[in-house]
């Protein structure tokens, strides 16, 4: 199917960015559990929980459950288990984690700012849900580069 409208573009903005989340609800457990830092591990772990709270909110507002594979966040966390398996544990793992995870949330942070503004005025309770979803990731990102840059220091 071919998107020849704003509406259309924002319903396949908003699968893609449930579908974002599906990936971090599934596969950054398992980075997560890697981590040597426990401030990181915990952040990582919000990521999960918020994740799975997120899926929720955005698959409302599409009306429906299931939708094509996110190939960016896969691609992020192939990278991110691909630094699991490459990097001794502790903080460098540590670094080379939260430089993949970072990666995910920037890509998302300008995914939501599409979305939102392909919401526009039509529907100001999905702008300001989407708005809320960027701020959270925004927050999460800012949290992981002062860690990155304390780990980075050692």
């Amino acid at each position: 199917m071919t998107t020849t409208n704003h509406e259309e573009l924002f319903r396949v903005a908003v699968k893609d960015l449930r579908e974002g989340r599906r990936v971090v609800a599934d596969r950054l457990p398992d980075v997560a559990s890697a981590t040597d830092n426990l401030d990181t591990r915990l952040a990582f772990h919000r990521l999960i929980a918020g994740a799975a709270e997120e899926m929720g909110v955005l698959a409302e507002m599409l009306g429906e459950p299931d939708g094509e594979p996110n190939l960016w966040a896969g691609g992020i966390m192939d990278d991110a288990c691909r630094d699991v398996a490459s990097t001794a544990a502790g903080p460098v793992r540590d670094v080379a984690l939260i430089g993949a995870i970072r990666k995910f949330l920037a890509a998302d942070i300008v995914s939501l700012e599409t979305a939102i503004a392909l919401a526009g005025h039509d529907d100001d309770r999905k702008g300001k849900a989407l708005e809320q979803l960027r701020q959270a990731a925004s927050d999460l990102d800012h949290h992981l580069r002062d860690q990155l840059l304390g780990l980075a220091e050692r």
